[in-house]
């Protein structure tokens, strides 16, 4: 079975990993059963899962068993997805520091509220009295700091505190009340129980190392590091955080001690105390050899030398660019690239090598659940460390591109610093220029692809000949369209995936004829991560493309098949999974046939919304069956938005309201409890990742009174709000009001008196100014646009002021226009042209340009959720020049909006009529 096979593959890739499943069996029903290990945990929840780990704790021994028990799950999670190729090391180190974080937090939570568990009982009042009297902050450092924590880390601490009164510099009572709180702290994650810690804990960066105080005071920490910090302390400061306790007193403290970290200017010292640091690292590097005792940590080329390189721009550079105030290394290359400091292609070069010494760190570290940083010696460990990393077992290989990684490195490192008679150049000494002609230009492409190519060949020794023909085309041709750092992205989520269906023998036979949408889809896979990560999670999705022969089956004939299917289900659990499966196999057959340039947006969105129906449908069929109701349960789900108006994105929230009609013999005010929770499993099932990949984020806020009222209300309640208490943009939202689910003869009742409501003679004069004012408070507080950036929805001439417009005139005239009263903009924009083209005021030809308004700010939409699989309406004029690079842009059917200069053009045209219907209702003065 597919879960023992995962499973199999997290144990046979770390010796403690593996051990965690044989002797804890409740361990494999939390991480596959109960689908832990199809998510990523926010902060939130992992606080809320540890404080419900320690709720029945009676002592401190009660918290260490519990913490590494907390520590295990996660591992177990956190090493699964990276392994499974369902996380990058961005998500593997964040989900790791946020560990470190909460076990910090709620650590210091529990020893100050039980101090009886750790301290003699008779000192226990003095304490708390003491306690009072302080306030104290726990700074994490190096890499807990960063953002980008290992598997065994040592998480580097700093403990700070302050007297509350003010006029104090040092507290006398402070060390007796501290030092034991913060020994037990640093105990609860590095006391060794059972065999196992959850970090190793390091408090020897503080002030004065070893001999300074555990717990120095704000006051004598900012002053140590003014007067008497080095070089090595300033570097340890570029990764100072906030991580437990009171965050305020951190903030503070990096504020006191940001003059001694960035100085305002470049400070000729500290750069020959940097290059005398770099030689020291040259002369204690070790190559890696044909032996296995290389450290990718300390070795020449290794870990280290990617992050003093990086630090030593930050230190040179930050006191001018504050941008470069950031502890993540991965970020920060970002920002060197953005601010012209270190050239694009060696960002590109340094980010992926990072990237790869980090990964082989995780699992040297993760096999036996110890800290190291060399490679094994045994040929069992050598292949178990291959095999985790994408080898498939094989050393050798792995060992040749460790080695090309590390000589990358190396030459990036030892590039660094100019010879020291040319130090006092300044910044210029760090910068490279490169001059490319245009011949060499090509050759450099042809030299990219080559290497993708290359790389790519152990993957497709197993596929048939004319199947690699297609990826190789699909590759050269990519190589010529995009720059090399996105060329190199793309390469290597088709390498990704390859990779997974290779180890399925049954899944890579639907490639040995290689039929046409092959290479749609070697296309989709390489130039857009929505694809991308559907297939990533999920590669065996391609059977319902390979089943229609690429094809696109329309609505009713893609539904008919699909309830067939549900049809034969025998558990609520192979339901649920199904539905899903079906979801996102439709999705995937829609985003291949739109960049096949076989769907036209409007017909998109209607297919979109299809798809989001028979999902709410069958999930609330499912739910419903599985908890014992009948399909004559009086509940209607209805859908708002873009749901309601049957205008789809790919990436769309579910808009969604419940009401129901309280049965015979029940309150007519209360809504029976069975009903809510049904209700919330249904929503929790529609939204929460399964087996078979994700759902769709729900949003219940646009019910009645918003998050702070119920999630469902009756029928009698639901008018007479919409009919007494709703403000205009409530009724506004309900122009868009549809039945998709639920009981039939409810949901028409409730579609009637939306359009009752929203249907009736109002004062233009009154509309207008409120829908203006709404408008521009929109705009004011979420468009959040900036130079380069622009919000296709909420932003300045968006699609917000499209809808506003649509909607303030079936508003003020949908009920004497029947033209006005369809549901979405696409329908109604053609008539409101026609009315704005009589309205006195208002741009002559407005009718025409809100049409192309509309059609191109979603198609953009679309094309950019489909390039960077996020939901958001931001787009950067970076993004827009990659969209047309990789063919993304314009889409199939063509579009006059060409370049950032012509989107500029239309949104300030589109703005210039918004502008005019409220200048034209604006009262006289």
């Amino acid at each position: 079975m597919p879960i023992r096979l995962e499973l199999q593959r997290i144990g046979k890739a770390s010796n403690y990993l593996g051990t965690l499943l044989r002797s804890q069996p409740e361990y494999e029903d939390w991480l596959w059963n109960r689908k832990q290990i199809f998510r990523r945990y926010p902060l939130t929840e992992l606080y809320e899962h540890l404080k419900g780990l320690i709720i029945e704790a009676s002592g401190f021994e009660d918290l260490l068993r519990s913490y590494r028990r907390f520590k295990q799950l996660h591992f177990l999670r956190i090493g699964g997805r990276d392994l499974l190729g369902w996380a990058d090391l961005v998500e593997t180190t964040g989900q790791l520091s946020d560990l470190a974080h909460v076990t910090l937090q709620v650590g210091l939570e529990t020893l100050v509220g039980h101090p009886r568990w750790w301290m003699p009982p008779e000192r226990v009042d003095a304490w708390r009295e003491s306690w009072d009297r302080l306030e104290f902050v726990v700074m994490g450092l190096g890499k807990l700091g960063g953002y980008e924590l290992n598997y065994a880390s040592d998480v580097d601490l700093l403990f700070l505190y302050t007297p509350k009164e003010k006029r104090r510099a040092i507290h006398p009572d402070a060390p007796s009340v501290l030092n034991p709180l913060c020994q037990h702290l640093s105990g609860l994650l590095a006391d060794a129980v059972g065999g196992d810690r959850v970090f190793q804990v390091d408090l020897r960066l503080r002030p004065q190392g070893k001999d300074g105080e555990l717990v120095p005071s704000l006051m004598a920490a900012s002053q140590h590091y003014l007067l008497k910090g080095r070089a090595w302390e300033r570097q340890v400061l570029l990764k100072a955080r906030p991580v437990a306790g009171d965050r305020g007193l951190g903030t503070a403290f990096l504020q006191e001690v940001r003059p001694f970290v960035f100085r305002r200017f470049l400070d000729f010292q500290a750069l020959d105390e940097l290059q005398a640091m770099r030689d020291r690292i040259l002369a204690e590097g070790l190559k890696a050899g044909p032996g296995a005792a290389f450290d990718v940590k300390l070795g020449v080329g290794g870990i280290r030398e990617v992050e003093f390189l990086v630090q030593s721009f930050q230190l040179i550079y930050g006191g001018r660019h504050p941008e470069l105030d950031e502890p993540n290394t991965l970020r920060c290359l970002t920002q060197l690239e953005r601010l012209g400091l270190l050239p694009e292609d060696a960002v590109r070069e340094l980010r992926e090598a990072y990237t790869f010494l980090r990964r082989v760190e995780h699992w040297v570290q993760l096999d036996q659940n110890r800290q190291t940083q060399r490679l094994p010696k045994s040929p069992e460990g050598r292949e178990r460390l291959a095999e985790a990393l994408g080898f498939e077992g094989d050393f050798d290989r792995f060992f040749e591109t460790l080695n090309a990684h590390c000589e990358v490195v190396h030459g990036h490192f030892t590039s660094l610093f100019r010879p020291s008679e040319d130090a006092g150049r300044g910044p210029e000494a760090f910068r490279e220029t490169v001059e490319d002609s245009e011949g060499e230009a090509a050759a450099r492409v042809r030299e990219d692809v080559s290497r993708a190519l290359k790389r790519l060949e152990p993957v497709l020794r197993r596929f048939p000949p004319t199947f690699r023909d297609v990826v190789a085309e699909t590759i050269a041709a990519l190589g010529e369209r995009a720059r090399e750092d996105v060329f190199q992205e793309m390469a290597a989520r088709v390498e990704r995936y390859l990779g997974q269906v290779r180890r399925r023998s049954g899944l890579a036979k639907i490639f040995e004829g290689a039929a046409p949408w092959v290479r749609t889809l070697v296309q989709a896979l390489a130039v857009s991560e929505m694809v991308s990560n559907l297939l990533a999670h999920q590669p065996s999705l391609v059977e319902g493309v390979s089943a229609c022969a690429g094809d696109c089956p329309d609505d009713d004939a893609w539904e008919v098949s699909s309830r067939k299917i549900l049809k034969r289900c025998t558990t609520y659990e192979e339901s649920v999974e199904w539905i899903r499966r079906l979801k996102n196999e439709r999705l995937l057959m829609l985003a291949l046939s739109d960049l096949g340039g076989r769907l036209d947006a409007e017909r998109l969105e209607e297919s979109l919304t299809r798809l989001a129906d028979f999902v709410i449908v069958e999930t609330f069929r499912a739910v419903r069956e599985d908890v014992g109701e009948g399909d004559g349960l009086p509940l209607a789900i209805l859908g708002l938005g873009k749901l309601g108006s049957r205008e789809m994105g790919y990436l769309s929230d579910l808009d969604i309201m419940f009401v129901y009609e309280p049965k015979e013999g029940e309150s007519p005010e209360q809504i029976p409890v069975p009903v809510v929770r049904l209700i919330q499993r249904f929503m929790r099932m529609i939204s929460i990742p399964l087996q078979e990949g994700p759902g769709y984020a729900v949003d219940a806020r646009l019910r009645p009174t918003g998050n702070y009222g119920p999630l469902v209300v009756t029928h009698k309640a639901w008018c007479a709000y919409y009919e007494q208490r709703a403000d205009l943009w409530e009724i506004q939202a309900l122009l868009r009001l549809r039945a998709v689910g639920g009981w039939r003869e409810l949901g028409r009742a409730l579609e009637a008196k939306a359009r009752e409501l929203c249907f009736q003679p109002r004062d233009p004069g009154e509309v207008w100014p409120r829908l203006c004012h709404l408008r521009q408070r929109m705009e004011g507080e979420r468009a959040g646009e900036r130079e380069g950036t622009v919000n296709l929805k909420l932003g300045y001439g968006g699609m917000a002021d499209l809808e506003f417009l649509v909607q303030g005139f079936q508003l003020i005239h949908g009920w004497e226009d029947p033209a006005l009263q369809a549901s979405g903009v696409r329908r109604v924009l053609g008539r409101v042209a026609e009315r704005l083209a009589e309205t006195e005021g208002v741009t002559p030809g407005a009718g025409p340009l809100l049409m192309e308004a509309f059609s191109a700010y979603r198609a953009l939409e679309q094309r950019l959720q489909l390039f960077d699989n996020l939901s958001t309406q931001r787009l950067t004029s970076e993004q827009f020049t990659l969209l047309k690079e990789l063919g993304l842009w314009p889409p199939p059917g063509g579009s006059r909006l060409e370049s950032w200069e012509d989107l500029q053009r239309l949104r300030r045209r589109v703005r210039e009529i918004w502008d005019g219907v409220c200048a034209v209702s604006r009262p006289a003065s």
